[in-house]
């Protein structure tokens, strides 16, 4: 059993030699999926948060680097600021420079 000196040691060891590697790394957020669905869903006795509600995926085009907000048939160009105001359910980044 490792003692609090020990693992905290072991555990800033392991970031002082991993963290240039780990920082290295860079990703470009290239989709986001949103899920709305009203106030009251998921309350007890209310609306079924599966039935309810609605997504929407943010996506962004490479060639030229504009986003597209998709709801069903629905295409509409949106500002990347508008990304982070949105809750996300699922977020997808692809390894900068492949």
């Amino acid at each position: 059993m490792l003692e609090k000196k020990e693992l905290v040691d072991a555990t800033v060891d392991f970031f002082l030699k991993s963290l240039p590697d780990l920082l290295s790394e860079k990703y470009d957020l290239v989709a986001n999926i949103t899920h709305e669905s009203p106030a009251d869903v998921g309350r007890e006795g209310q609306h079924d948060p599966l039935q309810d509600g609605h997504y929407k995926c943010h996506v962004q085009h490479q060639a030229t680097r504009q986003w597209y907000e998709i709801q069903d048939l629905h295409v509409q160009e949106i500002m990347p600021q508008q990304i982070g105001l949105s809750e996300c359910y699922l977020l997808i980044f692809r390894k900068s420079g492949l």
